[in-house]
């Protein structure tokens, strides 16, 4: 009967250890790399909930409303998409961090009437208007010598800016990024026409030295990381605005936070 005891107990121990060993085993903690915020809109209306996408690496890993950190309005989390609203209008920025990992800034504009939506895209049209107009005049050998004035004003209003005597030339941030970090500055360089592509295959911005237009897309020491604002240009000299950031985001090290932006045709710089 002792025996039978003794046999008992040992096999109750030993079941025991091999179930608290396959615990430990299969728990595996995941540690958050990556966190990318892409709002729908850019403009929106006051008191209008706009959403913005959550992508993390790995995606499992979820956000909460206490990550974010804005500038006004309210953001609410919901999966994998964080809800932004404001009651009063300006511009608001908006950013995410977990676990030591910051995200991209993103900013919106919060406006009191639906009209104010379309002031950019009337913008474009003008521009498109004023090219048309020119180009008609031009090919119009009769109307060109009564119209030479209005012709040339209309020209003018849509060149390009001149660049900005302290733009700081892409070339030289890559050159020492450090001492630019935490900085917020105005870069010269050229923009692509396409996007560079992270390994899940997502688009993100990157401008190239003036001097090294159509460099290695995807070589961090040939170009410089782009976040914040959606760049609505490209194929041009351009100005930007913002904050060079230091990152470990793929094999980017550095990226530089964009507040504003500009064409250029002044390729000048520092």
């Amino acid at each position: 009967m002792k025996t039978t005891t003794k046999l008992f107990s040992i096999f109750a121990v030993c079941s025991l250890a091999l179930l608290t060993g396959c615990t430990n085993g299969g728990t595996k903690k995941e540690t958050l790399k990556l966190i990318q915020l892409d709002p729908e809109a850019d403009r929106v209306l006051v008191d209008t909930n706009t959403d913005i996408q959550i992508t993390t690496d790995p995606a499992n890993i979820q956000l909460s409303d206490s990550d974010f950190q804005t500038s006004g309005g309210t953001v609410k989390v919901k999966k994998n998409n964080a809800e932004f609203s404001a009651s009063e209008v300006g511009s608001y920025t908006i950013s995410a961090q977990k676990s030591g990992i910051s995200s991209n800034t993103v900013t919106i504009e919060v406006v009191a009437q639906e009209s104010d939506l379309t002031t950019a895209e009337s913008d474009e049209n003008d521009d498109t208007s004023t090219v048309s107009q020119n180009t008609d005049i031009s090919s119009d050998p009769a109307s060109s010598n009564s119209t030479d004035t209005a012709s040339t004003s209309q020209s003018t209003s849509s060149q390009s800016s001149e660049a900005t005597p302290d733009a700081i030339d892409v070339a030289t941030v890559l050159s020492d990024p450090q001492d630019y970090v935490g900085k917020t500055i105005t870069i010269i360089g050229a923009l692509p026409q396409t996007a560079a592509y992270d390994a899940n295959k997502n688009p993100y911005g990157v401008i190239f030295p003036t001097s090294n237009n159509g460099g290695n897309i995807n070589d961090p020491s040939d170009r410089l990381r782009l976040d914040g604002a959606n760049i609505t240009i490209g194929g041009c000299v351009a100005e930007l605005t913002g904050t060079l950031t230091q990152q470990n985001i793929g094999d980017d090290q550095y990226v530089f936070d964009v507040t504003s932006f500009e064409e250029v045709s002044d390729e000048s710089a520092q």
